[in-house]
């Protein structure tokens, strides 16, 4: 009877421990069940703001302000409260200038907050002057918000506001009919005069040094036929006067100086010594459109001037030639897709004591003929003809693009090369090379 007595009256207390295990379980599971639903909520109807900078345009002319264009849209299906800064910045960058920061003031009549309703978007126009330092391409970098760096070629000269309306009236067209039409108001080409795509004689790339691009093909490439060797090139240009409107077409506005230098190196032998190698300084007028239009050709681009080649060496293996040349390039299709090019560099020597007969392994005339898109794969071959029997050459060079092979971040481009012929280097511009076929990487082609 105790016993029951006892666990009688130990019953209700354990009842009451339940009790409040359950409680304080219950008040565990509603807080937790209540921040869920306030976490849930919070995110569901946080409404996300997209902020993107429109391009502005290629051309734009210095009397007039710089204008950046920033894009609000509200992409979810709640209506939004964005606030509007009344400055934004961003970093120019432009031939030898180092950067600089410029603030631009927000367009009169905005205000602070803009209220979207869900799918709409504003336009809200930011501009400042442009400083008296900027020349020619400029290079715009947003400060503080994710957008894409813009290239912009600044026009000083007495046409630039005809100039930059016609570029925007461009780049505003909806046919090609129109696009040409607005170019030619003005008397320039269509497209980008400053960097255009498929260039024959450089690369479209540009770097912050405005005056140096590319010239030749840069590359390095290895391959074995005997004996193991190497091929190397470096080539730059530089223009001498970065002139105020850079459609001109004017001689001082377009010389270039350009320099090229190729070796080929042998790695069979003990030292790996450079076995020839070639330096070749050249001061030149050149314009890659000059405006000449067809219906046989997309575009003609022109060069002329003096060309010095020579090795380097005294006595026997001396080897020295100063050539004049003109170089007409026409081009056949859509510049920015696959495309023909045809460029045939006609040349005179003078002063060839040390190879009198190079004309007859070499000829005097180098023709290239390319077919290839800016972004994708190309074929370049370059052909020679000398002036007795059959001799001559032949130089093919096949480039692709390693971002597509490796992935974006990779840059250049994988090169495969096959040469057959008299006059690969300077030394032996009248010795047979039966071929030689080469891989490597390229820079610039």
């Amino acid at each position: 009877m105790r016993f029951f007595a006892s666990l009688a009256r130990l019953a209700p207390d354990t009842s009451l421990q339940s009790q409040r295990a359950v409680q304080r379980n219950s008040r565990t599971v509603l807080l937790s069940t209540l921040l869920a639903i306030v976490t849930i909520g919070a995110f569901c109807g946080e409404a996300r703001a997209t902020v993107a900078m429109l391009q502005p345009a290629r051309v734009a002319a210095a009397n007039e302000p710089l204008q950046i264009t920033l894009l609000y849209s509200a992409d979810d299906a709640r209506a939004l409260t964005v606030t509007v800064p009344p400055t934004i910045r961003v970093t120019l960058t432009g031939a030898e200038e180092s950067p600089q920061p410029l603030d631009l003031q927000r367009e009169p009549g905005v205000p602070d907050t803009l209220h979207l309703r869900p799918g709409q978007f504003r336009k809200v126009r930011f501009s400042a002057p442009w400083p008296q330092s900027a020349r020619g391409e400029v290079r715009i970098d947003p400060v503080g918000f994710d957008a894409s760096p813009a290239l912009v070629a600044i026009n000083r000269g007495p046409q630039q506001d005809a100039i930059a309306q016609a570029e925007r009236a461009e780049s505003e067209a909806s046919t090609p009919a129109q696009a040409a039409e607005a170019a030619a108001a003005v008397g320039g080409p269509t497209g980008d005069a400053m960097s255009p795509p498929g260039d024959s004689l450089s690369t479209t790339g540009r770097g912050v040094l405005a005056h140096v691009s590319y010239y030749e093909p840069m590359y390095i490439a290895f391959g074995h036929n005997g004996d193991t060797n190497a091929r190397l090139q470096l080539s730059f240009k530089y223009r001498i006067l970065m002139p105020d409107d850079l459609r001109s077409k004017a001689f001082l506005d377009n010389l270039y100086f350009a320099y090229t230098q190729t070796s080929i190196w042998d790695l069979s032998a003990d030292s790996r010594p450079f076995r020839d190698t070639t330096y070749s300084p050249q001061l030149f007028y050149y314009v890659p459109d000059t405006g000449w239009h067809s219906p046989l050709f997309t575009r003609m681009g022109f060069a002329a001037g003096i060309a010095h080649e020579s090795n380097g060496k005294a006595g026997s293996d001396s080897r020295s030639i100063n050539m004049p040349f003109i170089r007409p390039t026409w081009e056949f299709g859509d510049l920015t897709g696959n495309h023909l090019t045809v460029s045939p560099k006609i040349y005179y020597y003078l002063g060839t004591s040390n190879n009198p007969d190079i004309a007859d392994y070499r000829g005097y005339v180098d023709l290239l003929v390319k077919y290839g898109s800016p972004d994708g794969w190309q074929l370049a071959t370059t052909l020679r003809k000398g002036t007795k029997h059959w001799y001559g050459s032949v130089d093919s060079q096949f480039t692709y693009p390693l971002a597509k092979l490796l992935g974006s971040k990779w840059g250049g481009y994988i090169w495969v090369g096959y040469f057959n012929g008299y006059g690969e280097d300077l030394l032996d511009y009248n010795n047979r090379q039966h071929w030689m076929a080469r891989v490597g990487y390229s820079i610039a082609r």
